[in-house]
């Protein structure tokens, strides 16, 4: 079959929108799988100028001390640490501050942003298929 000079052939829709969804959608589905098992986790610490009085940690962890634990320690004033000079003091509640690392919390909101990239990178992928399907089908008909 002769072409008529002049006129190029034209692209399926189907394929053009899955190639350009294929890279936009799926570099960010990449990206995204990257930064949950790939990124750094060591980053997601607590700043050090933010560190948490204990009581904000309670649902985070618990600490035990022969079986005690430290919340219950600090309420019965039996813990004791050594100042500088070596003296002894009571430690109190305000000389205790923790740093969470909050990276599951991180990588659970990544991974679910990464689920709806992938429906949509899979839907994608169907769209270019079905594309591909109709021209591939289209050049054996005219054969």
């Amino acid at each position: 079959m002769n072409k008529p000079k002049g006129k190029r052939p034209r692209i399926n829709p189907l394929v053009f929108m899955g190639l350009i969804g294929m890279f936009t959608i799926g570099t960010n589905f990449a990206g995204q799988l990257y930064r949950a098992f790939g990124g750094n986790q060591d980053i997601w610490w607590t700043p050090r100028t933010m560190q948490l009085p204990i009581e904000n940690s309670k649902n985070n962890f618990e600490l035990f001390i022969s079986g005690k634990s430290l919340q219950k320690h600090l309420a019965d004033e039996s813990l004791f640490a050594l100042d500088n000079n070596g003296e002894q003091y009571r430690v109190v509640s305000k000389d205790l501050t923790i740093r969470l690392n909050n990276w599951n919390k991180v990588k659970s909101s990544i991974l679910t942003n990464a689920i709806i990239s992938g429906v949509a990178f899979g839907i994608v992928i169907t769209v270019l298929v079905i594309g591909l399907i109709q021209v591939f089908g289209q050049k054996k008909k005219f054969c």
